[in-house]
């Protein structure tokens, strides 16, 4: 339309010319130069604006027509908006450039681009909102304005290469000047080098944003706030979406429980109207079939690919073609013939475009005129943000309050919800949208949440709370919520389910609790401390010379005696002197800079303490201290024991090896003498000659028992046995070598199946065969010929019969059998066979003894961590089963 006008000779027609200007849709406004008496240009005069400029500026056409430029908006005018209305002036090229503009009647600053260009003997100004530009997406601006995290978006600015080199403020919130502590003068007149020169160390990356569309997060330090700011910046057109968290808490706390909110806002990009007037074409039958175009601005023109000029007098279909099957036409045609204006959104895909208009048509005396607004970009960014927003951590919602007849609210529609919604509340978006809070979610009320939405809708004064939900339906759960009125009765709830937060801070606070109580209750002194360093000259800490408390549980100030107010201002020194400088402190010095833990014995004063300390923290100290004085004492008292029991062992190993030789030689001279008496005087002696045999055998079994007698005491002195490989079969044969003899006389059978080797003492696992198999042969059945059978055998821990004690059932072991069919034994003697002496038979029967054959093999196997068992049946025989533990 403004190209237009400058091809208009003649006079002006101002009314006329503003009665179809307010059809278009941005703002337009008509200059004319003031010139001095050189000619130069001083001012610009206002001739007219259409009802968009009115409501942009906040100034009627009556109040400003005929006011100077400077005069009805200076700040507009001290940018680079004169410079352009001058150039544009002198040159006839249309130039464009950007402003902020303050409306007068309500104050807001907005940012706009603005397209200046020749018009009759002046210029004209198209203002269009380079933000938030469709009434839809107010409920977006009140996110973004009451956003709890920083939004601004900025714009490239590229040198004559197009190589971006800084970058302009286009919009922002309250949050940025807070967080960053910029004034709005820092945000609109400055670039964004000028009020932050850190930033040119990342302009190659923000150059990757903007080309390749690369995300961006980063973090700044601004001096003039202290704080640190988390940036998260994503691609918007020819600049970017930025998003600022304040993260200052999370850099200092090793942890931090507390979720940041996120909210990621985007804005609509720039959009100009297209202006066309047309006349109606006919057909023979007074069809209306087309459309011409009379008037055609430069915008209009862009989209059919020509210039305005080209397409005054041409027909519609000539250039677009696809308006009758799209609609358009009809549309057209209907607004033309009825006289009732006509307004429509339309994705026009057709005729090589790709894009989303609003289009108005009005009929205007025998034309009609159709202006169009392209929010292509408006629509790219709205699926940008819903797809960013439903990204987002924070949960929305929109709500429209519902009121009584007296004006109270008694619910809330729910009007939108972003995806994170199903994460908070575990329902869909579309599930929430279209119903009612309280239908849903009945616990509202109860929980207070309700109240905290209505004194937002009602005040106007944001609200924020931490509050537990829960309602009879069975829904639970712990919420960060902030409402903010969008509008009259329109509020914006955003809020994070922290259920998990809220339990993990419960179990850490009864975890804490649990220690204290532990710690507390334990007689174990437990205490915390940090170092004390040495300072040097110039002032800076050196090494470690004590340890100052910092804990110290109920056992410890028990033991020091002192309150735990008064214990945090002690040192360890302080309370041992004798520490400073000694080798304990050292090792506590040592534990805190290496972190290897060190358990000493210390003692204070006439009591005895075992001290463990490990490292705690960077270079911190945890001790634990147990009071072992009489345990101190009793192993003194042990000690001393068992030196006195070494010696009296000593002694009793003397007095066996004395008493076996003492005793031997009488009854070897007993045996003798007999043997003498019997060969010289035998005949002569009549029946004496049976009790020399008597007494003979007696001193036989005497030398017999004596020699068993030592060899049990060994075995029961022996300490940790020297183990090693041991395979039992050629022991075993060894021993049937050494019986060869009786097996001879008893005409028995004797089997030997492949024995294992294992670990053990060789010479005490030949004394357990020499006795088994010798009873074996004595306690042989009259009349029957002895077999003997001995076997091996590997069970698993799984495998082992339950009736047998043995001492450890988690291993394996190798089980030895020694059977025989001799005599047997009643199997309620199983145990009392390996007693000592025990015999189950008498001095008077064939079998002959001492009763410490099985006591021995008993023995044997508890020096190897193992069991015999037995069982019998009379008159069949016997078996001997020996366990041996693998590994």
């Amino acid at each position: 339309m403004t190209e237009a006008l400058a091809a208009q000779p003649g006079p002006m027609d101002i009314t006329g010319l503003r009665t179809v200007l307010n059809f278009v849709a941005c703002g337009v406004v008509l200059y004319e130069p003031s010139y001095d008496e050189q000619q130069g240009i001083t001012d610009f005069r206002l001739l007219t604006l259409n009802e968009e400029a009115e409501r942009i500026t906040g100034q009627s056409v009556a109040d400003a027509a005929g006011r100077m430029a400077h005069e009805l908006w200076p700040e507009g005018w001290q940018t680079n908006l004169w410079e352009c209305a001058v150039r544009v002036v002198e040159t006839g090229v249309e130039q464009q450039t950007s402003a902020w503009l303050t409306n007068r009647c309500t104050g807001f600053r907005t940012f706009y681009q603005v397209l200046v260009r020749p018009a009759f003997q002046g210029i004209a100004i198209s203002l269009t909102e380079a933000t938030f530009l469709a009434p839809e997406h107010e409920l977006l601006a009140t996110i973004v304005d009451h956003s709890p995290n920083g939004i601004a978006v900025y714009r490239a600015v590229r040198d004559s290469n197009g190589q971006i080199v800084n970058f302009r403020t286009v919009r922002y919130n309250q949050k940025v000047l807070e967080l960053c502590g910029f004034s709005p003068a820092d945000m609109e007149e400055k670039t964004m080098l000028e009020r932050f020169p850190a930033v040119q160390d990342y302009l190659p990356r923000y150059r990757a944003l903007i080309d390749e569309g690369a995300p961006f997060v980063g973090e700044h330090y601004f001096e003039k706030t202290g704080r640190w700011v988390e940036n998260q910046a994503r691609k918007l057109g020819d600049g970017y979406f930025s998003m600022l968290r304040d993260v200052t808490e999370q850099r200092r706390a090793i942890e931090d429980l507390t979720a940041q909110q996120h909210l990621l806002q985007t804005i609509l990009d720039t959009v100009e109207a297209g202006v066309m007037l047309y006349s109606p074409v006919y057909d023979d039958t007074n069809q209306l079939i087309d459309f011409r175009y009379e008037l055609a601005n430069q915008t209009m023109a862009t989209y059919a690919g020509v210039s305005a000029h080209e397409l005054v007098g041409t027909r519609v279909n000539e250039w677009f073609p696809s308006y009758y099957d799209n609609g358009n036409f009809a549309v057209y045609r209907r607004a033309y013939e009825s006289g009732q204006p006509e307004q429509f959104d339309q994705h026009y895909a057709d005729d090589g475009l790709d894009v989303w208009l609003t289009v108005n048509a009005n009929r205007l005396g025998d034309k009609l005129l159709v202006t169009f607004t392209d929010f292509t970009p408006i629509k790219r960014a709205e699926q940008q943000l819903k797809a960013t927003l439903d990204a987002s951590i924070n949960s929305i919602l929109a709500m429209t309050a519902i009121r009584d007849g007296r004006g109270e609210i008694i619910d809330f529609s729910m009007d939108m919800a972003n995806g994170s919604v199903e994460r908070s509340l575990g329902r869909k978006p579309q599930e929430l949208e279209g119903h009612t809070l309280l239908e849903l979610y009945p616990g509202n009320i109860e929980n207070g949440f309700f109240d905290l939405y209505a004194k937002a809708t009602d005040t106007g004064v944001p609200q924020q709370g931490t509050l537990h939900y829960t309602d009879s339906n069975g829904f639970e759960g712990w919420f960060e919520v902030s409402a903010v009125r969008q509008s009259e009765n329109k509020v914006v709830i955003t809020f994070m389910n922290v259920t998990q937060q809220k339990q993990n801070e419960l179990k850490v606070r009864e975890q804490a609790e649990l220690v204290e109580s532990v710690l507390n209750a334990t007689l174990t002194a437990v205490a915390v401390y940090e170092p004390v360093r040495a300072i040097d000259a110039d002032g800076q800490p050196g090494p470690i010379v004590d340890f100052r408390f910092t804990l110290a549980n109920q056992a410890s100030v028990d033991t020091l005696g002192l309150l735990p107010e008064v214990l945090y201002t002690k040192t360890l020194c302080d309370m041992n002197p004798v520490l400073r400088n000694s080798p304990a402190l050292a090792r506590y010095v040592e534990v805190a800079e290496t972190g290897v833990p060190v358990t000493l014995e210390r003692q204070v004063g006439d009591r005895w303490f075992l001290v463990s300390a490990v490292r705690f923290g960077e270079d911190g100290l945890l001790t634990s201290s147990i009071d072992v004085t009489e345990i101190k004492q009793a192993k003194e008292q042990i000690e001393q024991m068992n030196a006195q029991l070494k010696r009296s062992n000593e002694s009793l190993d003397q007095f066996a090896a004395i008493a076996s030789h003492d005793l031997q030689e009488p009854l070897r001279k007993i045996e003798a003498f007999g043997s003498l008496l019997l060969d010289r005087y035998g005949p002569a002696l009549g029946e004496g000659v049976t009790l020399l045999e008597r007494m003979q055998s007696a001193a036989r079994r005497m030398s017999s028992l004596i020699r068993d007698l030592l060899t049990y005491s060994r075995l029961s002195k022996t300490g940790a046995l020297a183990r090693k490989p041991v395979n039992l079969s050629p022991i075993v044969t060894e021993v049937l070598v050494d019986l060869e003899l009786a097996i001879t006389d008893k005409g028995a059978v004797v089997e030997v199946e492949p024995l294992p080797t294992l670990l053990g003492d060789e010479l005490q696992l030949r004394q357990v065969f020499q006795n088994l198999l010798a009873n074996a042969l004595k306690f042989t059945q009259p009349g029957r010929s002895p077999r003997i059978t001995v076997r091996a055998e590997r069970l698993d821990a799984q495998q082992l019969p339950t009736d047998i004690p043995l001492p450890d059932r988690s291993r394996p072991y190798h089980v030895l059998t020694v059977a025989d069919n001799g005599i047997g034994f009643n199997d309620e003697y199983r145990e009392r066979i390996f007693g000592a002496f025990e015999r189950l038979h008498g001095k008077g029967s064939p079998y002959s003894g001492s009763g410490i054959g099985l006591t021995i093999v008993h023995k044997v196997m508890e020096n190897h961590e193992g069991i015999v068992s037995a069982r019998g049946v009379p008159g069949e025989g016997a078996v001997f089963q020996l366990y041996f533990p693998i590994g």
